[in-house]
């Protein structure tokens, strides 16, 4: 229960529900009380605020177009929408599950053998010098329950890996994934994960997590 003290009161001293739309505008007055009594600067601080703001909602925008770009299996709109370009990309088909994965997972391999593992590599870059590799793993099990619980292993922090292979293929081969920006998801029989890596730059933790959502949607090549 909010606190008397904080809880506003009508006309008649009775509580009433805060209201959202009343605090923008009640700011909005105080802001333009500020900006009177400050002058012109104050004015600038608080529209730089608001377009700060419109930025934020710009980019969740953007965010949420790349996903629906991938999710029709459109990569390269996907990128663009999200403000990244792709230098490189690798595609291999029929890899073996068993050889590329470790841990837990592998072990669920030899017992749940896959029919399928393929894998896109990828290196976009937002042309500011932060470059960031990427990889998606498309695995095809014999049902849907297998891919499941093949995710819910995957998922699990420390349990193995399907690993990613020939990163020496973008002249990228001392990158190593670290798991720290991950993203996957179950399909009727597929599974997939996507991760990404910083190359060059200083790329930020959200836009490494962003090209792994993004990618995570792909379709298999």
């Amino acid at each position: 229960m909010p606190s008397g003290q904080d809880q506003p009161r009508d006309e008649k001293g009775r509580w009433v529900k805060g209201s959202t739309a009343g605090t923008v505008v009640g700011a909005a007055v105080v802001a333009g009380l500020v900006a009177t009594a400050s002058g012109a600067g104050t004015s600038a601080s608080i529209g730089s605020a608001l377009d700060a703001g419109a930025s934020a909602r710009s980019g969740s925008g953007n965010t949420a177009k790349s996903r629906d770009a991938a999710g029709r299996g459109d990569r390269l709109t996907a990128w663009e929408r999200a403000g990244l370009k792709e230098i490189k990309r690798q595609v291999t088909h029929q890899l073996r599950c068993g050889v590329q994965s470790t841990g837990a997972v592998q072990r669920y391999f030899l017992g749940h053998p896959c029919d399928k593992l393929d894998q896109l590599l990828f290196l976009v870059s937002d042309g500011q010098g932060n470059d960031i590799l990427g990889s998606v793993v498309w695995v095809t099990m014999p049902s849907t329950a297998s891919a499941a619980e093949l995710k819910s292993i995957e998922d699990v922090g420390g349990s193995g890996d399907v690993t990613q292979f020939g990163t020496e293929a973008l002249a990228l081969g001392g990158i190593k994934f670290t798991g720290m920006h991950y993203a996957s998801r179950s399909d009727g029989r597929l599974m997939v994960v996507a991760e990404t890596e910083p190359v060059h730059g200083s790329p930020s933790d959200a836009l490494l997590k962003d090209v792994a959502t993004i990618a995570d949607l792909l379709p298999p090549l």
